[in-house]
């Protein structure tokens, strides 16, 4: 009985809230810098192009090295599927499935804890702070220009998430590291 009421208020302070409870980092939802890499055809046996998108938003920057400082959101997509004779994205709606046809884009996939399709990452400090695969989604792309507005519709887990893009893509030939 003496060991109960020793332990009393140790249960007790354990099983009590937190005094200073973490606020959830909001999403950055407007993006305005990116890069669109070309890999041509890059699956072989289907005849479409293939780009990447790689967009930030405004919090995020690269060292010298490359590495990512700051805080925000990058949304990549790996993998979207786009006429041979074209070497960028064209105005349009692109759907997210896996089928490889024309202005599709692959579902959001982990493979053995490496994102790989349709993805959000919400990076604080330089560290990424949460995941968010994107599955059933879509885009409508336009260009003025040489600016690029994209409204992206994206879901993951019965959640929408919508997210802008605006502003000057660059244009990277990844061809070259294949």
């Amino acid at each position: 009985m003496k060991r109960l009421i020793y332990l009393l208020p140790i249960l007790l302070a354990a099983c009590s809230a937190k005094q200073n409870p973490v606020k959830p980092t909001v999403l950055v939802t407007d993006l305005t810098q990116g890069t669109i890499t070309y890999y041509g055809e890059y699956y072989k046996g289907l005849p479409q192009n293939v780009v990447s998108l790689d967009l930030y938003s405004a919090g995020i920057s690269f060292d010298d090295k490359g590495y990512v400082q700051g805080s925000g959101t990058n949304l990549y997509i790996s993998d979207v599927f786009i006429p041979q004779s074209d070497t960028i994205l064209t105005e349009g709606i692109y759907q997210c499935d896996t089928t490889g046809t024309e202005r599709t884009f692959l579902p959001g996939m982990d493979f053995e804890g490496n994102p790989t399709g349709t993805y959000i990452l919400r990076i604080e400090d330089a560290q990424i702070a949460g995941l968010i695969l994107c599955t059933d989604s879509s885009f409508v792309f336009t260009q003025a220009g040489d600016t690029t507005d994209i409204q992206f519709n994206l879901i993951a887990d019965k959640q929408k998430y919508q997210l802008h893009f605006r502003g000057v893509l660059k244009y990277e030939d990844g061809r070259q590291h294949l």
